[in-house]
């Protein structure tokens, strides 16, 4: 299967799941804090591939693999969200991650064609552009959050690549779900009701379920440079959800960075 089919087929749901639930989670935001946001998608996220699997991958490997995918990426967003003044940026800052993805994989060796490294350098400069204007603390944890992210990813190239899918991702919650309920105080608040559980909910299946499952396969059949640089997508897609939801109109610093972007995710992708 060539590398463009791969990619359609896997990094073009991550970047419409991931994408949505940015706008889903701004909705849902209003009901309920962000670390309890965290634990619900880890929760049903483990549920849902627990009651596909009824089994668990259970090892040293897949645990460190859950530490630095859900609990360091989740930790380091949500501290971020609570620190800065402008959170939509703090989920910017993650996709970060493809420019970490590079520094590490070429310092293990990995050969990088000159296009690729331009390609990412182009990407990550384009969706950052507007968090730099502004930078805080909070973009600060965003920054940390897409390196511990990027050393999951390629932790999982390299240790787990021949791992169950369904399996490694309930096993990698039910691990870290410990971890991140003893975070719940922080900024903690929720307001009980149907829509804000029917919300938690779905955008957990969309997220954490539907997003992962696309984004290790992804990893898996393009390699984390590939496909790490194509997650840059989902800033770009979340930028056209916002307005197809809430009419959030992007800025022209964000529109000239998603153009950026574009160009630097298709020469790494014709590399």
């Amino acid at each position: 299967m060539s590398s463009t089919t791969l990619f359609v087929k896997w990094m073009i749901p991550v970047a419409i799941v991931w994408g949505f639930s940015y706008p889903l989670t701004k909705l849902v935001s209003e009901y309920s804090s962000p670390m309890i946001i965290s634990v619900v998608r880890v929760a049903v996220g483990f549920i849902f591939f627990y009651s596909l699997s009824r089994s668990l991958s259970i090892g040293v490997k897949q645990f460190i693999n859950g530490l630095l995918n859900f609990v360091g990426l989740l930790t380091f967003l949500n501290l971020g969200v609570y620190f800065s003044k402008n959170p939509g940026l703090v989920a910017v800052m993650i996709y970060t991650q493809p420019l970490f993805i590079l520094i590490i994989e070429y310092a293990l060796g990995t050969r990088i064609r000159t296009k690729g490294i331009v390609g990412i350098i182009l990407g990550v400069i384009g969706i950052t552009a507007a968090a730099f204007v502004s930078f805080d603390l909070g973009l600060f944890f965003g920054l940390l959050g897409g390196l511990v992210w990027a050393m999951g990813t390629v932790y999982y190239r390299r240790n787990l690549l021949e791992e169950d899918i369904v399996k490694l991702n309930a096993s990698m919650a039910l691990t870290s779900l410990p971890i991140l309920l003893v975070l719940t105080p922080i900024d903690f608040h929720f307001t009980l009701s149907l829509t804000a559980v029917s919300l938690l909910i779905i955008l957990a299946l969309i997220a954490q379920a539907g997003g992962f499952f696309f984004w290790f396969n992804a990893v898996k059949y393009l390699g984390s440079i590939k496909a790490g640089t194509g997650s840059l997508l989902v800033p770009v897609t979340a930028y056209i959800l916002s307005y197809a939801f809430f009419r959030t109109i992007p800025t022209p610093i964000e529109i000239i960075g998603s153009a950026i972007t574009l160009i630097g995710v298709y020469l790494t992708m014709t590399s």
